[in-house]
């Protein structure tokens, strides 16, 4: 260790008489900070501005756009070469490795000498990194230590890769700057290796875990795994020790067969070792963000813990859907990568790909194709795809496996748990991608299908249609398939019931009445009234006309709707268009409610009725949503009955839930999140799944006078201080 030890240290001496090194210390420091600085202004400037923001620390150092590390990593691949350029190739151009391998030195310790003193100005570059973080933290409160400190060991471990693979570069060339681009090369293929030939099963394995592009960025996202450390390891590794060989063929004379022996030897223990380290079974996670980004809420990982099968996930990928790009073969790896939090519970999670043709409602494609069949348009789209259309099952083989008709032969998952199946679906929003809420909604269907609620629609009366697709009509928040918030795609079965024939069904969680238009008949409301009155859960939906219909129900409850729609003086609007606030009583129904209260969430309500309620026998009634003149517009009553609380709520508008007020982008409404906090209190917290997401508690306070001293400090005190000293010894050296 010794030998090692003074072997870097005069390395470490070599390379700071050399300008390059204070070069880049020098420079390092601004070219990270521009960007950060400027970035972390203009963030303190919007929230002074009245904007909000929430993980502050993840996007101001982790952002892929703007973030700090991110921008550190993507420098740190033009410094390293220079640095590590003349290592070896110096000492071959001058001649003096004869003498070092002549020496009584072990090769090793050449190589782990000169090693070292790269890991030794790495951990100077990396001081210059975590001051800038520690800078941070005079401007983020709460700020996210274990996040900086996992993206603070990525970087150091990717400055030690590239310095192993600059290592060995140089020893291949008496010329540094040949050394230099080598290893630019080298770095450039490591880094886009893993979008190679990711079409094909066979090697996207291989490609996708040599890429080096993906390993820093889980540790800036603050997850660090156990694959990615040996990977790490193994390319250093590696590189190391086809140094080492090299030079050692310049000591000792050995047949070719046996030097690529030993070559081959290494290489397949690399592959072997990185191999076992991927496999699910053997991977260990460490989650280093505040708020657990990437780890599973509670509810899902008690509800892994109860399955007694491996789970299967089919992806169904329709080449004539507009989503194709999704799932399309090149993009595996990648969308494997997105279910890792859960693979990293569920190691024994098996996925399949199945790539098909069906008619689809992918208009713009069929428009540039007028009059062909799916059948030729697949052919072309395959050849544009580049995809091997003998691959691509038909519409009538893809059906002996699964119908998938009802999911209009979209982009979907199937999940498959023993002999149950049910489908996982991608949305019309800008995350497309299912997250843990919808995960874990599919897999409680297939693991705990006596818990799934069922919300029963009310029909035969006019009351407002749940498939249709009109702006008054209910089927976005029911059972829109592209609809993220959808019951549906919640957790929720839907079903429907006709009083006058059929009794209301004994699974029936809750109840919904939604704007019935013609009077009941007397069995129909002998059966609510029963219905009421056994302690179950209702949804009353009134609106301006359904008042009289709805009376004989809430008089049970003592609600009274009032006798004509709600009117509010608008500039903009309509005056029966009514811009609902929370109730401050609303967090007493649910705490989510009290924190839409609280920003001033609004709802709207396009003609709305006024409740009155009284104190109805056995019922707490509290006012959800309320007008201008503190009208209640919305109410939610609760009593124990038979040990159990029955939950009702009565709006005084239907429109509020309509697939023309979900969908409304003018003024910014609420009411897609108070429908889910309604149907959440209706299963006491279980649908829709509650993930547990921690909240940040992290935010951005700066003043142009902080970001001026930060300037000061890193384009002014730190460069001119190092440029002075570096000066200084240069001018010292040279002198003597």
């Amino acid at each position: 260790m010794k030998v090692i030890t003074r072997i870097a240290r005069q390395e470490l001496s070599l390379l700071f008489h050399s300008p390059v090194a204070w070069l880049i210390l020098i420079v390092f420091p601004i070219q990270i900070g521009v960007n950060f600085i400027y970035y972390l202004q203009m963030i303190g400037r919007a929230q002074r501005m009245g904007n909000h923001f929430n993980d502050v620390t993840s996007m101001v150092f982790a952002g892929l756009q703007e973030g700090f590390y991110p921008g550190v990593k993507g420098t740190l691949y033009f410094y390293i070469p220079l640095l590590t350029m003349g290592l070896i190739s110096r000492e071959m151009h001058s001649g003096s490795i004869k003498l070092l391998l002549s020496s009584p030195i072990k090769v090793k310790d050449i190589v782990l000498g000169k090693y070292l003193a790269m890991m030794g100005y790495g951990a100077l570059l990396l001081l210059i990194i975590c001051a800038y973080a520690v800078a941070g933290s005079f401007f983020i409160t709460n700020i996210d230590w274990s996040l900086l400190v996992s993206g603070a060991i990525g970087l150091y471990l990717l400055i030690c890769a590239y310095s192993a693979i600059g290592l060995f570069m140089s020893s291949l060339t008496t010329y540094q700057v040949v050394a230099a681009i080598s290893t630019l090369a080298v770095l450039a293929g490591l880094n886009f290796v893993g979008g190679l030939f990711q079409g094909n099963d066979t090697v996207r394995h291989i490609t996708y875990f040599m890429s080096i592009a993906g390993r820093t960025e889980k540790f800036i996202f603050g997850l660090i795994s156990t694959q990615d450390i040996v990977y790490f390891c193994i390319v250093i590794g590696f590189f190391l020790a086809i140094t080492g060989m090299r030079l050692q063929d310049q000591r000792e004379a050995r047949p070719a067969m046996a030097r690529a022996a030993r070559y081959l030897g290494l290489v397949c223990i690399c592959f072997v070792t990185g191999y076992l380290s991927s496999l699910p079974a053997l991977t260990g996670y460490l989650d280093m963000t505040a708020t657990k980004n990437h780890t599973l809420g509670p509810q899902s990982r008690e509800l892994i813990a109860k399955m007694e099968h491996p789970l299967k996930i089919t992806t169904y990928v329709n080449i004539l859907d507009q989503n194709y790009y999704l799932g399309a073969p090149e993009k595996k790896s990648e969308d494997e990568r997105i279910l890792t939090p859960y693979r990293r519970f569920m190691p024994d999670m098996q996925m399949e790909y199945v790539y098909y043709y069906d008619f689809s409602n992918n208009e713009g494609l069929y428009k540039n194709y007028p009059g062909e069949s799916d059948a030729a348009i697949a052919k072309k789209v395959a050849d544009i795809q580049d995809l091997d259309y003998k691959k691509v099952m038909k519409p009538e083989d893809v059906k002996k496996l699964v119908d998938l008709n009802s999911e209009e032969n979209r982009l979907v998952r199937s999940l498959q748990y023993g002999d149950r199946q049910t489908f996982l679906r991608f949305y019309n929003d800008l995350r497309i991608y299912p997250g843990e809420q919808e995960f874990t909604a599919a897999l409680k269907r297939l693991v705990t299908p006596e818990e799934i609620p069922v919300v029963t629609f009310l029909r035969g009366s006019g009351e407002r249609s749940i498939t249709k697709a009109g702006d008054g009509a209910f089927r976005t928040f029911v059972n829109e398939l592209t609809f993220r918030g959808a019951l549906v795609n919640q957790g929720f079965n839907v079903d429907t019931v006709d009083l006058t024939k059929q009794d209301i069904p004994a699974t029936t969680s809750v109840l919904v009445v939604a704007d019935p238009k013609s009077a009941f008949a007397p069995v129909v409301q002998q059966k609510l009234d029963a219905y009421l009155a056994s302690g179950r859960n209702l949804l009353v939906i009134a609106e301006p006309g359904s008042q009289e219909v709805l009376k004989p129900l809430l008089q049970q409850l003592d609600v009274h709707p009032g006798d004509s729609a709600v009117l509010e003086e608008s500039r903009d609007y309509a005056p029966d268009f009514v811009l609902a606030r929370f109730a401050d009583s609303a967090g007493a129904v649910a705490p989510q409610l009290g924190a839409f209260q609280a920003s001033g969430g609004i709802v709207s309500m396009a003609g709305t009725l006024p409740l009155r309620f009284g104190p109805a026998t056995g019922f707490r009634t509290i006012p959800l949503l309320k007008a201008k003149n503190n009208e209640a517009l919305a109410v939610a009553a609760e009593r124990t009955v038979n040990g159990k609380a029955q939950r009702i709520i009565v709006t005084g508008d239907a429109d509020f839930m309509s697939s023309g007020e979900l969908e409304r982008r003018k003024p910014l409404v609420w009411n897609q999140p108070l429908v889910t906090e309604m149907f959440r209190w209706f299963t006491y917290g279980d649908f829709p799944v509650n993930t547990g997401a921690i909240r940040s508690k992290d935010a951005i306070d700066t003043t142009d006078k902080g970001i001026i001293t930060m300037r000061i400090v890193f384009f002014g005190l730190i460069p001119g201080s190092l440029l002075v000293f570096a000066a200084f010894l240069l001018l010292y050296r040279k002198r003597r």
